[in-house]
């Protein structure tokens, strides 16, 4: 299967690896991956694209009553519309990239999770 991904070509260069698109594909069979690998990535399949992840949050309007209050009700993780972005063009960068992002994603859910927390927003 060929999943697409970003590469920061700056970093490449840095590390002295020629990158001449910031789009890169890999081949990978899914059945020599890892479960953990699998669902890291279908997680964030967008047809061939591997996609970063964001924090699915909605934000309803108060009642007329409330004036200008607002309610947030964070759902969960969600894909973004952005592509990973890797430090090298290699299935090895891809993952430790994926597994940055994932933690990242985490970080923020659990942050709007404590930020709205106790200020009677809704979750």
């Amino acid at each position: 299967m060929t999943l697409r991904f970003e590469v920061d070509q700056a970093e490449a260069f840095r590390q002295g690896v020629n990158v001449p698109k910031s789009t890169n594909h890999v081949e990978v069979d899914p059945s020599k991956l890892s479960q953990e690998e699998r669902d890291l990535i279908a997680d964030r399949l967008d047809g061939i694209d591997i996609m970063a992840k964001g924090v699915d949050l909605e934000i309803m309007q108060g009642s007329s009553r409330e004036g200008d209050t607002v309610h947030y009700h964070v759902k969960g993780l969600k894909k973004s519309s952005s592509r990973v972005v890797s430090k090298l063009p290699t299935f090895v960068s891809l993952m430790e990239a994926v597994r940055e992002d994932e933690a990242k994603a985490r970080k923020k859910l659990d942050d709007f999770r404590v930020k709205f927390r106790g200020e009677g927003t809704t979750l």
